[in-house]
């Protein structure tokens, strides 16, 4: 008599029954769940993560960032998602931080890419119950594979269920070598992770999550041999394809768009009769679309006009040729857009343009560095104010910062 064998819910073949206890253990042995049938003549095996939930999510405790890429951020949890289910996880993949309460384990996932840095990073996070050495040394390893800088945090929060936090950093380069080159790489490594997470106390339990297709060659009979082969062949002619996800490219529409920030610091020097308020900083922009941008205009808008002097690295329109810096055979730099730029400052606008033209691609970030922004007359009880915009002519584009520069000097009260 032969006792069928079920992986999941798909048949794998058989074994003579007097092989059952020995089967059993064996099975058991290597991290599966076997549930033995004697009356319906069947054995059911389960995988070691059969049963286990795992949330996968973006990280929601971090807030808006330029450099935030949240496009191939899905995607690369997605793809986890597919490998974590496809060892018999249950496998969540939520938007909401509700559902992490539930879980055997949670893993938030965020990805930047870092106009400045040179190799990628990947920092992880955990608190004690949700790293052992295994996890901790496959990333490791992992992060080495790829040429990826690791860091790793151990941190005390107040959470009932394991959590790990994955952050990873990379340089500008295009979406389409991202994932080509790191991001199904990462996808597979946080992956292998997550498993020796679960299996560092069984390591052979990890043979339980080997799809059915490589057990079935051992459970197949035949008469002549005791083993079958054939059904075995025939079904790896019938592998379904890749799946649609992992062939299917995203489809690319083409958009122009950028985005515009500041950054800045604030010095006060305290003087006898009144204090010098001065602020250091620069404007970033960043172009967020698919085509390339062509020769930006920036405005900055100030007020009160009479109190605000805007100064750096830019130079007046008659020296710009003469007195901007040189890189390959060009002059680079910034320059005031108009002769008349002095009169225009003290209305309240100053307008800066590149003094050779200057195309940002997609994905590429432009500043404006070195903005020295002077208080000439600081006035008690006033609102200073500095509002930024860039314009594309070629391209009918015009976008404002998504901050500004805002200081509320008050009446020190006596």
């Amino acid at each position: 008599m032969d006792i069928k064998v079920e992986v999941g819910d798909k048949r794998a073949g058989a074994i003579p029954y007097e092989s059952l206890p020995a089967f059993t253990y064996l099975f058991r042995e290597l991290g599966f769940d076997v549930q033995p049938d004697t009356e319906n003549k069947k054995v059911h095996l389960s995988s070691a993560l059969h049963g286990k939930r795992i949330v996968i999510s973006s990280d929601y405790d971090v807030k808006y960032n330029t450099f935030r890429k949240h496009l191939l951020e899905r995607k690369v949890l997605e793809y986890i998602q597919t490998f974590l289910s496809a060892c018999g996880a249950k496998v969540i993949l939520i938007d909401e931080k509700k559902e992490s309460e539930r879980a055997d384990f949670h893993v938030c996932f965020s990805l930047f890419e870092i106009p400045g840095i040179k190799e990628p990073i990947l920092e992880l996070i955990h608190n004690s119950k949700s790293a052992n050495k295994k996890l901790l040394d496959i990333f490791h390893y992992e992060c080495t594979r790829t040429r990826t800088k690791f860091k790793s945090n151990e941190v005390v929060r107040n959470s009932s269920n394991p959590f790990i936090n994955i952050q990873i950093m990379y340089p500008v380069i295009t979406d389409e070598d991202f994932w080509e080159k790191l991001g199904e790489k990462y996808a597979i490594s946080i992956t292998i992770g997550i498993l020796a997470r679960f299996h560092e106390s069984s390591p052979l339990s990890v043979l339980s999550l080997i799809p059915i297709g490589i057990f079935s060659n051992m459970f197949v009979h035949s008469e002549n041999t005791g083993l079958n082969l054939e059904p075995a062949i025939q079904k790896e002619k019938k592998l379904p394809e890749k799946k649609k996800f992992l062939l299917k490219k995203p489809t690319i529409i083409k958009r122009k768009e950028a985005e515009v920030f500041l950054d800045y610091h604030i010095f006060i020097e305290e003087l006898e009769e009144r204090n010098k308020i001065k602020l250091i900083g620069n404007l970033h922009i960043k172009n967020i679309g698919t085509e390339v941008l062509r020769n930006p205009v920036i405005c900055l808008r100030s007020s009160p006009s009479e109190s605000i002097k805007i100064s750096g690295q830019i130079l007046p329109p008659n020296v710009a040729e003469t007195l901007g810096v040189m890189k390959n055979e060009e002059t680079q730099g910034w320059k005031y857009m108009n002769d008349e730029w002095f009169e225009e400052m003290e209305k309240g606008e100053t307008w800066i343009c590149p003094i050779q033209s200057k195309n940002i691609n997609p994905r590429q970030t432009e500043s404006l560095t070195n903005l020295q922004i002077s208080v000439l007359q600081p006035v008690e009880n006033s609102n200073i104010r500095v509002e930024a915009f860039v314009f594309f002519k070629e391209q009918d584009l015009e976008i404002s910062s998504s901050n500004q520069i805002s200081l509320l000097l008050t009446k020190k009260q006596g």
